[in-house]
């Protein structure tokens, strides 16, 4: 959300539990339920362009989407919900195929968690992309964002990565909270940087050659 906003963008949050969303960054929040259409309007869903289901039930997240869907049409619905549970087809599931928003909602509760972006180059771009959609299959990172043609989108399950892109992901970071806070690195809120785990990309390793 924050990053929505501070490209200028119009964003609002809803939940139920007012002890669930920053004090500090200056969004528009609605403590009710996204089931609540008057809350949805109020919130300018009808003029939005895209809604975000992302509680810690994938069945709700669904239901909402779907309401969604039904009273306002935005052009792009999207429910935090493996993918192979989506009830509509203009529902899309959100961030990764099997995603599992518990796992990494305890990351996050445990300071688990790097904010971190990359580009996509031509000279290594399949390289980079095979790495990262291996870290992503592990839930090692979680792509969330990505930056196409100076747009910026939720990431999509099924979404493919093109040479230019930008993304924007979080990084599972299972470094001890001790050694954390030992080393300086237990901050509350999350920077956004690149990070040397993903722009470093191991050289492959050779095979020696037999010498008959």
């Amino acid at each position: 959300a924050r990053l929505f906003r501070d490209r200028g963008e119009s964003i609002a949050l809803i939940d139920t539990d007012p002890d669930s969303y920053p004090t500090d960054e200056n969004l528009r929040v609605f403590i009710s339920s996204a089931l609540d259409t008057d809350v949805l309007e109020e919130a300018g869903l009808a003029s939005v362009g895209t809604f975000l289901a992302m509680t810690n039930n994938g069945e709700v997240n669904l239901v909402l989407a779907q309401r969604a869907i039904e009273e306002f049409s935005p052009p792009r619905v999207l429910s935090a919900s493996p993918s192979d549970s989506a009830a509509s087809v203009k529902i899309q599931p959100a961030f990764a195929p099997q995603f599992n928003l518990k796992t990494w909602n305890q990351f996050i509760l445990d300071s688990a968690v790097k904010l971190g972006e990359t580009e996509f180059h031509a000279e290594n771009f399949e390289v980079q992309q095979a790495r990262l959609r291996a870290m992503v299959e592990t839930e090692a990172l979680l792509p969330v964002l990505l930056e196409r043609d100076q747009n910026l989108h939720v990431c999509t399950a099924d979404l493919t990565w093109e040479v230019g892109d930008r993304l924007i992901y979080l990084l599972h970071d299972p470094k001890p909270k001790l050694l954390k806070v030992l080393g300086g690195s237990n901050q509350t809120k999350l920077t956004l940087e690149k990070l040397p785990e993903i722009e470093e990309i191991p050289e492959p390793e050779l095979n020696p050659e037999v010498v008959q």
